[in-house]
Order: C-alpha cells, then structure tokens, then sequence
C-alpha cells in the first residue's frame, strides 16, 4: 500500500490528472506497464478519472509479441477496461524509412499512442517509466557528452499530454509489488541483448558503479536530474528573453541576430540563444547537435565578416560586420508530427512552423463580428469547449466538420477543395479536442463551436508568425 501512496502523491505533486480525465495506459504486459496500470486502476476512484489500455504489437519477436497483445487484452478484460491492441510491421517501417530499430519503434510508438489518445478522447497518455529506466538516460546522456538538457533525464510531464506515474519508483520495487499483489507479467527477451546500448548500461554499467563506486547511485541521478531539470527550465527562460532581445529581423527565411546583443551574453545564454534561433528557422523542436552549436558560437565570435556555418535543416549562418544571419527556409525537411497543450488564455508556440497561437477569452459584446475577421483569427464559443485543448499536425484520416456545413468530410478532401497545396497541407495547424477538429489554423473553423445567439463567453484565437 505505501508504493501506492507514493505514486498518488507524485502525480498529485506534478499535477498529472484532474478529476474527469480519461488516461490512455500504455501497456506492453511487462512488469513496469502491469504495475501503473494496477495503480492506476487502483487510484481511478480517487482520483476520479477513466482508464483506456492500449497496446502496440511491433510484430518484431513473433510468437512472443503475439502472446504479449493477447496477456494485455485479458488484463484490460479482467479489470473491466477499453483496450486498443493494434499490430503494425515495424520492420518494414524500419526500412521505408532508414531508421535504426529502436527509433522506429518509437516513432510507431508514440504515433499509436496518440491515435488512440484521439479516438476515445483521452486527456493523458500514461507511460511506465520507472526510476531505473531515468538513472539508465541520464547516464546514457552523459556518455554521449549531454549538457544541463540532456542530464535533466526524463521529465515527469510531458507536453501537457505524456505522464509517467512510476518515475521515483526502482525496478526492484516494482517486481516486489507484482509479486506481493500476485500480478503476472511478461518479459521480453530483447531486454538481455547486449547489442543495445541501454541494455548494456542496464546489466553491466550500473550494477558496477553501484558495486565499485555508489550503491546509492539510482538516487543520486534522480537528485541530479531534478536539479538538471529547474536549471534547464530558468535558462530556457532566460534564453528566449535575450533572444527577443537580440533579434533584429525574423520571417520565414531569414533570422538576424545583433552581434553586439549577443557578446554582451554569458556564454551559457548565447549557446542557447543561437540554438533557439535555429529551432525556430528550421522547424525543429529537437536541439542542434553540440558540434553544429559550437560552429555557431564560435561565428559569433569570428573576428572577420563574411565567416559561414553549414547547418542541419538546409540552415546556413553568415557573420556579418554586425549581424549573424542564419538563412533557409522552414519545413524544408518536411513538418514532423507534433502536438501541444494550446494555452488558454496565453501564447503557444509552434517551433516545427515557427509559428505561434494567441489566445483570449472575451465577452461576447467585446469580440465583435466573426464575418469580420481575416482568415489568421477566429471566434469560438468559449463555454462549449472541452477543458483541455490542444494544437497538432494533420494525421492520415483526420475528418472535419467545417464551419457551414451539415456533415463531416474527409481533412484532405477539404483542403483539396480550398485548393490548399499539398506541400503546404502539413503546415497548417489544427487546433482540436482529442477527438475533433475545432480550426484548421488561417483556413476554416469547426462548425459545432461556432459562435452564435446563445454565446455569452468568446475564444479568440489568432494565427501569427
């Protein structure tokens, strides 16, 4: 009972869930999946929320993957839980795309998880990462010669959307739990292939550190990755406030930053600066490599102009006499899938479009005429919508509703006839709920939110660069 306890007061701390959501648990039948999804049926009372199982066959070990997706279905059966179990060839996946096995399955992964998420109208995903699996990445970050980002290791919440309930609990822990409470669980043998660096820090390197070194190991990474983790969120800050503050031009091609701006920054600020400034011309929500950073510190400090750096994403940066220009252009790569928490009343910012959303809610009388508005804003009926919204990229079979019209369409069919170009049709944001699309950003609202007699309470969402 004490590690249930545990567990309620961690996602109570970090604000995981509030009363009425629905949680998509992530369940791949291992001992970690099979714990939080007992807990959580356990807490569901308490903390007044539903549960959805799903499960994601990667058809990579056969037999044994089948046997996996049949133990999940009876546990969601026998704990009188909805449960999604789908199989997809990630093999092949693998392949079409050039991906290592451990990214694709990942990718596959998370896809899967927010289709799901989507489809029964689910406010969280929860994932089972466990206090070994956080000291596991943040010695693999480590390895790799992370900074302050990398050593902040896993992060209890996760874009408003991911939780991970069982983050300060050990792996011992659990398996004592699943044994106490007579859970059965499954194993996958993949976890003993030494040929996966996590694998190999899981079974060789911690339990020599934790032997030779520090037999407190595991926690003390979890003190460094808090620690990790409120410094990163302060620099982020302040890195985005001197970025405002450098910025002399932005569009869609172009970025110029004021040199003389930038070297009166600490260098711990500057990296973070020049690093965001290239998030944002190439869409990208990942960080740029450490090499890639450091060319782009090193041009700011470039003693002659017309010094160049070659960035990923198609990015160029030029040190002119006064200015670091990095030039391209945005989703040159294509537009990777994202989904965020749109902040109501706030700003939220899309980094793979560079754009970003404002959001105000006012009186009826205050927001003025919808017809009025130019295709970037839009009004909505404030007290119709859900609690929880969110901005994502179109997925394959999205449906839409449009403002005018009786019945649901196809997304594609309807930017197909607004003659939206195809290349631009994954760069228009969707607001939505977890299930439906509320505005297609700068082309159409949703009809069923639209404002009308009754309306006392006004979104007003706006579109900019």
């Amino acid at each position: 009972m004490e590690l249930l306890h545990r567990v309620r007061d961690f996602m109570t701390r970090h604000r995981m869930v509030e009363q009425g959501f629905k949680v998509v648990a992530a369940v791949s039948g291992g001992p970690d999946s099979v714990a939080m999804l007992h807990i959580l049926n356990y807490l569901k009372d308490e903390l007044k929320i539903s549960l959805h199982v799903a499960h994601l066959n990667h058809q990579f070990r056969g037999a044994e993957s089948d046997e996996d997706a049949r133990f999940v279905a009876g546990m969601a059966e026998r704990y009188g839980l909805p449960c999604t179990i789908e199989a997809v060839d990630v093999a092949a996946y693998r392949k079409q795309k050039r991906l290592s096995k451990q990214v694709a399955a990942r990718e596959v992964r998370y896809r899967f998880l927010i289709d799901t998420a989507g489809k029964v109208g689910a406010q969280r995903i929860a994932l089972a990462h466990q206090a070994d699996d956080q000291a596991e990445t943040i010695l693999i970050n480590f390895l790799r010669g992370a900074g302050v980002s990398g050593l902040k290791g896993i992060v209890p919440v996760r874009e408003n959307l991911y939780i991970r309930p069982l983050l300060t609990v050990r792996r011992f822990e659990i398996e004592r739990f699943c044994r106490e409470m007579n859970l059965p669980f499954r194993r996958d043998s993949s976890n003993l292939d030494l040929v996966y660096l996590r694998n190999r820090v899981r079974l060789n390197l911690v339990p020599q550190l934790e032997r030779d070194y520090n037999p407190g190991l595991v926690p003390a990474l979890l003190r460094l990755a808090e620690i990790c983790r409120e410094e990163d969120t302060f620099l982020e800050e302040e890195a985005v406030k001197a970025y405002q503050a450098c910025l002399l031009k932005e569009d869609l091609k172009r970025i110029t930053l004021s040199l003389e701006c930038l070297g009166r920054l600490p260098v711990a600020i500057r990296r973070r600066v020049l690093r965001y400034a290239w998030q944002r011309l190439a869409g990208q929500q990942r960080n740029l490599p450490f090499f890639h950073t450091e060319a782009l510190v090193d041009l700011a400090g470039a003693s002659a102009a017309g010094t160049q750096a070659v960035l990923p994403g198609n990015i160029t940066a030029l040190r002119t006499y006064q200015t670091i220009e990095l030039t391209g252009r945005r989703g040159e790569e294509g537009t990777p899938y994202y989904i965020y928490p749109l902040n109501v009343p706030g700003a939220t910012y899309i980094p793979e479009l560079g754009r970003t959303i404002h959001a105000e809610v006012k009186s009826r009388a205050e927001a003025g005429d919808p017809r009025r508005l130019p295709p970037e804003e839009v009004l909505l009926d404030y007290d119709r919508l859900p609690a929880q919204i969110y901005v994502r990229r179109r997925l394959e079979g999205d449906v839409f509703q449009p403002f005018g019209q009786v019945c649901s369409t196809k997304l594609k069919d309807f930017f197909i006839k607004q003659k939206v170009p195809r290349e631009e049709r994954d760069k228009i944001p969707l607001v939505s709920t977890p299930g439906e699309i509320i505005w297609a950003g700068g082309v159409r609202a949703g009809e069923r939110f639209k404002v009308n007699d009754t309306t006392r309470r006004v979104l007003h969402l706006k579109l900019d660069l």
